[in-house]
């Protein structure tokens, strides 16, 4: 199964080879997904804010992305303690 990552992800499975272009790219990917669920989700609140369902999602969305940007932004820009 190693065998199977592509080479720019470091090949045979080795994740700690990521370049900087790759890891950007896929920050950028991940938080254009998270934006547009964003819009998304506050559309239909703001389309429908008297439905308990889109109030949840909205919630949700609301509490949940925050941590994930943040996620996201700290994989792309990891501490490392050069000696």
């Amino acid at each position: 199964m190693s065998d199977k990552w592509p080479k720019e992800l470091g090949g045979r499975g080795d994740v700690s080879r990521i370049n900087a272009a790759t890891r950007l790219r896929f920050a950028r990917q991940i938080l254009l997904c998270l934006f547009l669920l964003c819009i998304l989700v506050f559309s239909a609140y703001w389309l429908q804010p008297e439905s308990p369902a889109a109030a949840a999602v909205f919630e949700l969305v609301k509490v949940g992305v925050l941590p994930l940007v943040t996620l996201v932004i700290g994989f792309y820009f990891p501490s490392s303690k050069r000696n």
